[in-house]
């Protein structure tokens, strides 16, 4: 009886499925947060793949259940895993209900994917613009405790907004109703023409162009913005060659041993930036060390730094000059920390008081024009001139490459190499004293 209401009635009728579905990362060795995929097998070399609009760090993934480990760090991991039951459950149900013909079509599959995916989201988001997203995504990457997992430095949101407020500005002023449709290789130039006028340095320029394409990115991942028109080989970010310095290792013991006590704001910036070159740190993890940092092994004092771009734990040994600057300035502590703004002041008048002061001719490009000048060596110091200092020293001073990474957290050895600042002879004298040339 129940057979022939099926048949009198087709609408009803189920067919079983054949497809498979699987969510992976999309990189399951990366070191970074990875978009977790949807991958339905139906057939003999049959498939589609589409980003769920989830990411995970890939050790958070559990491979053999598909889906994010019970950490009690990941606030809304139950969530975001019943939504991805979820999508399994609403996708196999629409296509039971599809023809047998229909069940192998990627065109049809692929729209009951948009429709489940759909069913998620509000009813705004799959019309919502360019800004709104991006001032969502910037929002929603604040804290943790989103279904994006991750959190975004302070640094790179800050520079999100600020890209963000360059184009609304260009939408001003050009009436390009910028959204997502709009971004193409037009307004690349467009964009980069507008920003020259106002004589931004390339790599600024090229900053702006990173951010972009990075929101362009996840709101394609996110099945937002549907123009690939962006992925253009010539919508790329632009850069150029900074003037970079280093600190010689003379310079250096030259700023330890300057009397400072007439100057505290100084001296404080001072011993930040000395801290700065002995662990080789970028000024985020040496900035604003404290006794907390110190861990003792077999008798040796180490930090202990979580490094915040890496996100990687490094033991520095602690410096004969780092403890006596602790011992004879701050009782036994660390200098507190400074704003990155105070030492790059206060550091530039120090290294001008040691008569760091060789002339050095710098080339930039502003509003589309190289502009060249000669400015003196202490004017360029800042806080990143610890680490490079640090590292190019300790390079020179035969400190194995793959030691000095370990340290300054460089991941390849071409990256330290453009990094450092070696001189062809240079480096042509420590090649001299290698055991090749004197045996």
């Amino acid at each position: 009886m129940l057979s022939l209401m099926l048949s009198q009635n087709k609408t009803n009728i189920v067919n079983s499925t054949t497809g498979t579905i699987t969510f992976r990362l999309k990189d399951s060795k990366s070191k970074k947060e990875s978009p977790i995929i949807f991958d339905y097998s139906f057939g003999r070399g049959n498939r589609i793949k589409y980003s769920t609009g989830f990411k995970t760090i890939p050790k958070n993934w559990d491979h053999s259940n598909q889906r994010i480990r019970a950490v009690s760090t990941i606030k809304n991991r139950e969530e975001v895993n019943n939504k991805l039951l979820e999508i399994k459950s609403d996708f196999l149900k629409a296509v039971s209900r599809l023809s047998k013909s229909d069940q192998q079509k990627k065109a049809v599959l692929k729209t009951i994917y948009d429709n489940v995916i759909g069913r998620e989201k509000s009813d705004n988001t799959t019309s919502i613009n360019f800004f709104k997203y991006a001032e969502n995504f910037i929002n929603s990457h604040k804290s943790n405790n989103t279904a994006k997992i991750t959190k975004l430095s302070d640094v790179t949101i800050r520079s999100y907004k600020q890209t963000i407020n360059k184009l609304n500005k260009f939408n001003t002023s050009t009436s390009f109703n910028l959204n997502f449709e709009k971004f193409d290789i037009e307004f690349y130039h467009s964009f980069i023409d507008f920003l020259e006028e106002d004589n931004y340095s390339t790599n600024t320029i090229g900053k702006h162009i990173k951010n972009i394409i990075a929101l362009l990115n996840r709101a394609t991942e996110d099945g937002v913005n549907k123009n690939l028109k962006y992925k253009h080989r010539d919508f790329k970010r632009i850069s150029e060659k900074t003037t970079s310095i280093y600190l010689s290792k003379n310079e250096i013991d030259t700023i330890y041993n300057l009397d400072l006590s007439n100057t505290p704001n100084w001296e404080r910036a001072r011993d930040i930036f000395i801290i700065g070159y002995y662990t080789g740190q970028r000024v985020s993890d040496y900035n604003g060390l404290t006794n907390k940092n110190i861990k003792t092994f077999n008798g040796k004092e180490v930090f202990e730094i979580h490094q915040k771009k890496t996100k990687k734990t490094v033991y520095i040994p602690i410096h004969k000059k780092i403890k006596a600057i602790m011992n004879n300035s701050y009782a036994g502590g660390l200098p507190e920390k400074m704003s990155d703004q105070k030492i790059n002041k206060f550091i530039k008048k120090v290294c001008q008081k040691a008569k760091i002061k060789e002339e050095i001719t710098t080339k930039i490009t502003l509003g589309g024009k190289i502009i060249e000048k000669s400015v003196p060596k202490y004017d360029l110091v800042g806080t990143h001139t610890a680490r490079r200092s640090f590292c190019t020293n300790a390079y020179l001073s035969k400190m194995p490459v793959i030691d000095i990474m370990a340290l300054s957290g460089h991941v390849t050895e071409k990256e330290f190499y453009n990094y450092i600042k070696v001189t062809p002879q240079e480096r042509a004298v420590k090649i001299a004293d290698s055991p090749f040339f004197n045996n």
